[in-house]
């Protein structure tokens, strides 16, 4: 009977190794039809940009025509009323202009009239491409999750919370997880993929025109450098959100006041940073879960809350650190927000903060009043050895 049940154990093990290899397989080919997909969506949307010039040009030239056909009417209506004081000559040239202009304003109206068409064309094709490209990305999204799930990440993402919840919330995670990665690819792709392409076709402009020109050869050098510095601005930028390196070389303090600083100069929002010395040091993993529970945080309060005060308040203790963010917004329904959040899985942004408060045994609540503002409190231990067991205070 043992045998027996772990021989079956076994072959279910088989179909699920069987079913992700399929998924990922999968998932591979998605993503290749992707790629296609945004590179004919780039094309078509440069056929169209190209298209639109097109006809802003060939309207005025209608324009102009249209203009010289009339007059040209005038004319040979002059000509034709006196064409006793005109020579069999100009009355034949004034015929003859006014047949060449009648077909050029023609043709021109014709062309002008095919563009438009080709335009409209051009239009439903990009609006295609960008739905294949979203319907693709959603996909790709809804196999990382299933992929997840088998593998058993799902089952590993939240600790202390029941089954039934843990699913739901872990796949929810994964899908988060999933927007994340697909939200960094089209940072990439739309950024310095598209920076460095120009800057290889500007690469190779420098080498012909140098052969040719040294001094335009040293001004697209020029532009070259610029493109570079571009891009290397946006990859640092992709990198900062994924970790801040001022944590390594500023510390966790200096990094959120930085950030606090930051949002308020871009959010018009006044602030008080109040930041206690460090008791212990405190583990690269909680400082990266601290920084992004302020950003979370204060990009809800940006967002939604209609403040024009914040303050932030970081204390330390030996084992506990404790974050205090308050705004003095419209405030909202805690358990009906926090109830819709983990039923719905809606707002990523407060899902990650409870996710990240979970994952590394920490608490966190939210106070809040209609009209009267809200105020965040999280607790986490200063590193992943501490456990538990400590209950909120009054």
């Amino acid at each position: 009977m043992i045998n027996s049940n772990l021989k079956d154990i076994n072959k279910i093990n088989g179909i699920i190794k069987r079913t992700i290899k399929e998924i990922d397989s999968s998932r591979s080919q998605i993503l290749n039809i992707v790629d296609n997909a945004r590179a004919e969506y780039e094309f078509i949307k440069s056929e169209l940009s190209t298209i639109r010039e097109q006809i802003s040009q060939v309207i005025d030239e209608v324009d102009v025509l249209e203009i010289k056909n009339k007059k040209m009417r005038q004319r040979l209506a002059h000509v034709s009323k006196n064409f006793k004081t005109f020579t069999e000559e100009d009355i034949k040239a004034a015929y003859d202009k006014a047949s060449d202009l009648k077909v050029a304003y023609l043709t021109k109206q014709n062309e002008e009239k095919s563009l438009r068409s080709k335009r409209t064309q051009l239009e439903i094709a990009l609006k295609k491409a960008l739905n294949t490209i979203k319907s693709a990305e959603n996909v790709i999204n809804q196999i990382g999750i299933a992929s997840g799930f088998l593998k058993g990440e799902v089952l590993t993402a939240i600790d202390d919370m029941d089954k039934s919840s843990e699913m739901f919330i872990g796949v929810k995670i994964l899908e988060a997880q999933e927007n994340e990665r697909k939200r960094i690819s089209r940072d990439i792709h739309d950024g310095p993929a598209q920076h460095i392409a120009n800057i290889i076709m500007k690469a190779d402009i420098c080498e012909r025109m140098i052969q040719y020109d040294v001094k335009e050869g040293l001004n697209e050098l020029a532009d070259l450098k610029s493109a570079v510095k571009v891009a290397l601005k946006e990859v640092r930028g992709i990198i900062y959100d994924l970790r801040p390196m001022s944590l390594d070389d500023l510390g966790l303090n200096k990094t959120i006041e930085e950030h606090v600083k930051t949002f308020s100069r871009e959010a018009y929002i006044d602030t008080d940073i109040r930041l206690g010395s460090i008791q212990t040091e405190v583990e690269s993993i909680i400082q990266i879960a601290v920084y992004r529970i302020v950003q979370e945080i204060l990009n809800n309060i940006k967002k939604h809350a209609q403040a024009n005060y914040v303050e932030v308040k970081l204390d330390y203790g030996s084992k506990y650190l404790r974050l205090v963010v308050t705004d003095n917004g419209i405030g909202f329904d805690v358990d009906e927000t926090l109830n819709r959040v983990k039923t719905r899985g809606e707002s990523y942004g407060l899902l990650g903060i409870l996710d990240r408060v979970n994952q590394l045994q920490g608490e966190i609540k939210i106070k809040s009043s209609n009209r009267l503002g809200t105020e965040y409190i999280v607790k986490l231990p200063v590193n992943r050895e501490v456990i538990k067991d400590e209950k909120w205070g009054n």
